[in-house]
C-alpha cells in the first residue's frame, strides 16, 4: 500500500453531534470518498487530528476507523509511516457478507451456483462481443499457469489461477461492474472448493481451452453451454464431498 502519500489531502470534517458518534464519523469519511475528495492510496490525518476536526474523543475516531477497516474501505498500518489509508474497492466485503449469510442459512450453495451460472451467461455474451486480443492472451497465459499448477499439484496456485480466470473473462466485458460482482462470488466458491479438498483435474484445463476457443470464435451460446455444464459439475462435486 502507498506509504508515500502522492498528494496532500485537505480534508475538512465538521464536528459531529450524535448518539452513535462513530457512525457519523464513518459516514462523513465515506462521503468524502464518494465525492472524490479522498481517493485510493490517500492517507487520513492522524486520529488526534481527526478527533479535533470532528470534535470528538480519539476513541470514537478509532472505532469509526475500525468499522471502515472491516468494510475494506481503509487499511490501518502500524509503525512510524503507518496510518489509515484508503483502499481500492475490491468486493472483499461483499464475499464476507455472502459467507455470513450462508453461515446463517439465509443463502444456500444452490443460490450461489444459480446466481453464478446466470451471471456468467451475461458476462460470456458481453465477452464474446467485447473481448480483444490482449484478453485472449491473458486467458491463454492463465490456462498455461493452471496446467502447470495441476501438473505440480500446487493447490494454492490452482485456486489463485481459477479466480483470475473468471476475473479476466469479466474484465473482457469492458464493464467494471461485472468484475466487481464476479470477484466475491468466485471467492465464496473458492472457499467451498478448498474446504471440500477438491483439486483441479486436467479435464478442467481442457474445458477452459475449449471456452477460450469459443470466445475467440465469438460463439456465445457454445461458451454458455460449456461453462454452465462445468459449473454444475463443480456444484455436484462440492455437495458430494461435503456430505461425506
Amino acid at each position: 500500500m502507498g506509504q508515500s502519500n502522492k498528494r496532500p489531502v485537505i480534508t475538512v470534517f465538521k464536528p459531529v453531534k450524535s448518539v452513535r458518534t462513530f457512525e457519523a464519523i464513518s459516514d462523513q469519511i465515506r462521503r468524502q470518498i464518494e465525492t472524490g475528495v479522498l481517493q485510493p492510496g490517500d492517507k487520513l490525518p492522524s486520529d488526534r487530528e481527526l478527533a479535533v476536526q470532528f470534535g470528538v474523543s480519539r476513541n470514537s475516531v478509532r472505532e469509526a476507523l475500525r468499522i471502515l477497516e472491516s468494510a475494506s474501505i481503509l487499511e490501518l498500518q502500524q509503525g512510524a509511516s503507518g496510518g489509515a489509508f484508503i483502499l481500492e474497492g475490491d468486493g472483499s466485503n461483499v464475499s464476507r457478507s455472502i459467507s455470513d449469510m450462508m453461515a446463517l442459512k439465509q443463502i444456500s450453495l444452490q443460490h450461489v451456483t444459480e446466481a453464478r451460472v446466470e451471471l456468467m451467461n451475461v458476462i460470456l455474451r458481453l465477452a464474446c462481443e467485447n473481448a480483444d486480443a490482449s484478453d485472449f492472451e491473458l486467458l491463454e497465459k492463465n490456462i498455461n499457469t493452471t496446467r502447470a499448477a495441476v501438473e505440480t499439484n500446487d493447490l494454492e496456485l490452482q485456486m489463485e489461477s481459477t479466480k483470475d480466470f473468471y476475473t479476466i473473462i469479466a474484465q473482457s466485458t469492458k464493464n467494471p461492474m461485472y468484475t466487481l460482482i464476479v470477484a466475491p462470488i468466485s471467492e465464496v466458491v473458492r472457499r467451498f472448493v478448498r474446504e471440500a479438498g477438491i483439486r483441479i483435474p486436467i479435464e478442467v484445463v481442457k474445458t477452459r481451452e475449449q471456452l477460450l476457443q469459443l470466445l475467440r470464435d465469438r460463439d456465445a451460446e457454445g461458451a454458455i453451454a460449456v461453462l454452465s455444464a462445468h459449473l454444475d459439475t463443480i456444484h455436484e462435486a462440492i455437495l458430494h464431498r461435503s456430505h461425506h
